[in-house]
């Protein structure tokens, strides 16, 4: 497994809840020596910036030796792998697909919703967490690059856990995610996934992005748990 330790793929800015502008991030990321940056800003289906957006990640691009991605996050919408998107998406390098919250068969749903239901017992946690990868590996087979943003991240706000996840699903979605040609990354702020759940990514050559979901510039490239999951990941081998 090769992760790049002076990558930072997921950073918001001003064009979306970030608190710092392109530049900003851009110069906090050559100040640290990083060599790739991942500008990444949320958007929804009505969503107008788009074209402003890529085109100012594009002039800032310019300007550095940072190697820049421009990506926009969306989150998932149902089970048949909807995505949050707006029309006219042209230029955008990579598509963050997040569980923000939990894509069943009839929509988004909130997580506190979905904790009631299971408390009530009308979902099970089975139905939950394969709502969950069905949504993920569909969402993967469309012409733009996805990146599985915070994978499971939703899973703590509803009582459930990573390893309510059975190893069948992950290997199912580590395979399809191999066979599009798609990526993974692991998220700093949200603690996830976990070495156990990456496995079969590893396992099958899927690239893993580190990632620390940055709101503010301070935050950029800064790792701790990454570190742990490579780490973990590569015990015998004394790195990455």
């Amino acid at each position: 497994m090769k992760v790049n330790l002076l990558q930072d793929m997921h950073v918001h800015s001003t064009f979306s809840d970030g608190h710092d502008t392109l530049e900003a991030n851009v110069a906090e990321a050559e100040a640290l020596g990083l060599t790739q940056l991942g500008c990444v800003d949320h958007v929804r289906a009505d969503t107008p910036w788009v074209p402003e957006y890529v085109a100012a990640v594009q002039r800032v691009a310019g300007d550095t030796g940072v190697e820049l991605q421009c990506g926009i996050e969306a989150k998932l919408l149902d089970t048949s792998g909807a995505l949050d998107l707006p029309d006219g998406i042209d230029g955008v390098d990579a598509i963050y697909a997040a569980d923000h919250q939990v894509p069943l068969a009839d929509g988004p749903n909130h997580p506190d919703a979905v904790r009631a239901r299971l408390e009530r017992g009308d979902l099970t946690a089975e139905e939950v967490v394969g709502a969950i990868v069905t949504a993920t590996l569909k969402t993967l087979n469309r012409p733009q690059p996805v990146v599985i943003a915070h994978f499971l991240s939703v899973l703590p706000k509803i009582g459930l856990q990573e390893s309510d996840v059975s190893p069948e699903l992950l290997d199912a979605l580590a395979a399809e995610t191999l066979r599009t040609g798609q990526r993974i990354e692991i998220s700093e702020r949200w603690k996830c996934p976990s070495a156990a759940t990456l496995r079969p990514f590893v396992r099958r050559g899927v690239p893993i992005l580190l990632s620390t979901d940055s709101h503010r510039r301070e935050t950029i490239g800064r790792y701790d748990y990454c570190l742990g999951v490579i780490a973990e990941l590569t015990p015998a081998r004394g790195g990455v």
